[in-house]
C-alpha cells in the first residue's frame, strides 16, 4: 500500500497536505473521544464530537451532558501530573451529569513529546462504560442473589442428617450410618462454599482471600474419594487411592484445595470409560507435595491440552454432558495462588493424567494471597 511517505513524486508540502488530510479523515471517523490538549489545558485537537466534550461537557456518543464545571478542579490536576512527571494514567471516575445523575467513564491521559523527547502537551481518551458497569452489577447480584438461596436448603438438609444420625427419626441402620456421613460432609462443604462465595460477591468483587492452614493432602484426597465414589458407581468407576507422604503436612487453604480436588475427580469420573479404575496417587516430589490421577478415558489431543485449564473452555458437549468450562480454570488459578503447578498428560492408549504441585514450604506465609476469578 502506497502512503505520502512512500511516494517518491511528491513534494513535502504535499505529503504535509496528504498527512493532514489523512489525519482529519481518522479524526472525523473514530467514533471515540479522543483529543489532545497543550500545557496550559487548551484543546489543540480531535476526533468529530470530542471538542464539544472538553468545552461542554457533551458526549454525543451516550446523549450525556456532563456537568463540566465539577470536573474542572480533577481535569486540571490530572493534566499537571501527566505534564509534570511525563507519565501516563488510567483511571475510571464517576462523573456528574447536568441533572445530578452519575456516569462512570474511563480515562487515559499520556503526555505528547515533541523534540527532544519534551513534554509539549497531552492525549486523553475517554470511554463510557455505564453498559459495561450495569452488567457487572446485575451479574454479582445475581451470584449473591443465587448463592444467599441455596444456603438457606443447604443447612436445613445439614439440620435433618444430623437428626437422622442421631437417631430422632428411628434407628439408623449400621450399614446407612456411612453414607449419610457422607452426605453430611458434602453439604457442610457445599455450606461453606457458599458463604466463601457470598463473602467474595458482597465484599470483594471476584477477589477470594485465602486463609492458610496446615493440612494433610493425604486425608483430604481420602475425603474427597469418599464423597465422589458413589458417583463413580453410577459408571461403575472404582477409586483406588496409592499414598506415598504419610503424615505430611502443608500450608494451604483446605476449602480451596478441596474445591480442586473435587473438581479433577469429578472430570476423571466424568470422562472415564465405564467399568476401569482411577488411581489416585499422593506423593512427594522434590519440593513439592503432588497429587495427580490416572483414568481410561478419551486420548487428548496436544493442541486441547494447551487450552484445557482456560476459561469456558469445555469439552463436555461434545460428550453431552452439562459444563460450562469453568472447572479446570478456576482449579488453576486456585493452585497457582498457591504458587503450585497444576498438568495434564495424555496418551494415545486412553490413559490420561490431571493433577498439581504444590510447595512444601509456603514463601512469604505472611503476605495475603489472593484468587482473581
Amino acid at each position: 500500500m502506497e502512503t505520502a511517505h512512500t511516494n517518491p513524486f511528491l513534494n513535502s508540502r504535499e505529503i504535509n497536505f496528504i498527512n493532514r488530510f489523512q489525519i482529519e479523515a481518522l479524526l472525523e471517523n473514530i467514533p471515540k473521544l479522543i483529543y489532545m490538549k497543550d500545557l496550559k489545558g487548551n484543546f489543540v485537537t480531535g476526533t468529530k464530537h470530542a471538542k464539544e466534550f472538553v468545552k461542554n461537557g457533551k458526549d454525543v456518543f451516550h446523549n450525556i451532558h456532563i456537568d463540566i464545571d465539577k470536573i474542572r478542579n480533577t481535569n486540571s490536576a490530572e493534566d499537571q501530573y501527566v505534564i509534570a512527571n511525563n507519565k501516563s494514567i488510567t483511571n475510571e471516575r464517576e462523573l456528574i451529569d447536568v441533572n445530578g445523575c452519575p456516569h462512570c467513564y474511563k480515562i487515559y491521559k499520556a503526555p505528547v513529546h515533541g523534540k527532544d523527547n519534551i513534554v509539549t502537551g497531552l492525549v486523553v481518551m475517554v470511554d463510557n462504560i455505564d453498559d459495561s458497569k450495569l452488567l457487572e452489577s446485575q451479574r454479582e447480584t445475581f451470584v449473591a442473589s443465587l448463592g444467599h438461596d441455596l444456603k438457606n436448603p443447604t443447612i436445613a438438609q445439614i439440620r435433618m442428617l444430623e437428626l437422622l444420625l442421631k437417631d430422632q427419626f428411628g434407628i439408623v441402620a449400621p450399614e446407612q450410618r456411612g453414607v449419610i456421613q457422607m452426605i453430611l460432609d458434602s453439604c457442610k462443604y457445599m455450606k461453606a462454599m457458599l458463604g466463601s462465595m457470598l463473602v467474595t460477591y458482597r465484599n470483594d468483587k471476584g477477589v477470594v482471600r485465602l486463609n492458610f492452614d496446615e493440612i494433610s493432602l493425604e486425608n483430604l484426597v481420602t475425603e474427597c474419594a469418599e464423597e465422589m465414589k458413589y458417583l463413580g458407581k453410577d459408571k461403575d468407576v472404582e477409586i483406588l487411592i496409592n499414598n506415598n507422604c504419610s503424615g505430611h503436612f502443608i500450608a494451604a487453604d483446605k476449602i480451596q484445595i478441596k474445591r480442586v480436588i473435587m473438581n479433577l475427580l469429578s472430570n476423571g469420573i466424568k470422562y472415564a470409560f465405564r467399568n476401569t479404575v482411577i488411581k489416585l496417587d499422593v506423593y512427594n516430589e522434590n519440593e513439592y507435595t503432588c497429587f495427580k490421577f490416572e483414568n481410561n478415558s478419551p486420548f487428548i489431543p496436544l493442541d486441547k491440552r494447551e487450552s484445557i485449564f482456560a476459561q469456558y473452555v469445555s469439552y463436555a458437549e461434545a460428550y453431552k454432558e452439562l459444563g460450562i468450562g469453568l472447572g479446570l480454570y478456576t482449579s488453576q488459578k486456585i493452585i497457582e495462588a498457591h504458587d503450585g503447578v497444576i498438568f495434564v498428560e495424555s496418551f494415545e492408549d486412553n490413559r490420561n493424567i490431571f493433577g498439581f504441585k504444590i510447595p512444601n514450604i509456603l514463601k512469604d506465609a505472611e503476605r495475603p494471597r489472593t484468587i482473581v476469578f
